[in-house]
């Protein structure tokens, strides 16, 4: 349970933050794309956190097997997301900033999965 929930904090944080963070680069200038990016953040919530459960679910496979999978995931809930947020298919191109932070997003929540390596046995203490 509390790797799930490590999973939902660095998917739900970070994977939204990067997409809007990269949204912002890149879409600056175009006056016609400025009114979603606020909204961008809510949007993306719910495909990422659908991530951080695929990533879970998958945590016995080996890592680049997580990143490839979770990203495709991530492109094709991400997609769809902001092409029915936004109206229209044009939108999708919102979705390409996905697989590449829900990969990140997975290396980072495999990294946390890593227990400490020199437990504390009690019974050796009692000495």
């Amino acid at each position: 349970m509390k790797r799930l929930l490590i999973r939902f904090l660095i998917f739900g944080l970070l994977g939204p933050a990067g997409t809007y963070f990269g949204v912002y680069l890149t879409v600056r200038t175009a006056a016609r794309w400025w009114w979603p990016q606020p909204s961008i953040y809510v949007v993306e919530l719910a495909p990422f956190l659908f991530c951080a459960l695929v990533d879970y679910a998958l945590k016995d496979m080996r890592a680049w097997e997580r990143f490839v999978i979770t990203g495709i995931g991530a492109f094709v809930a991400s997609t769809l997301a902001c092409a029915f947020a936004y109206g229209g298919l044009s939108a999708w191109v919102f979705g390409l900033y996905a697989p590449i932070l829900a990969g990140v997003c997975s290396l980072l929540a495999t990294a946390a999965d890593i227990e400490d390596a020199t437990p504390i046995d009690d019974h050796n203490w009692r000495h």
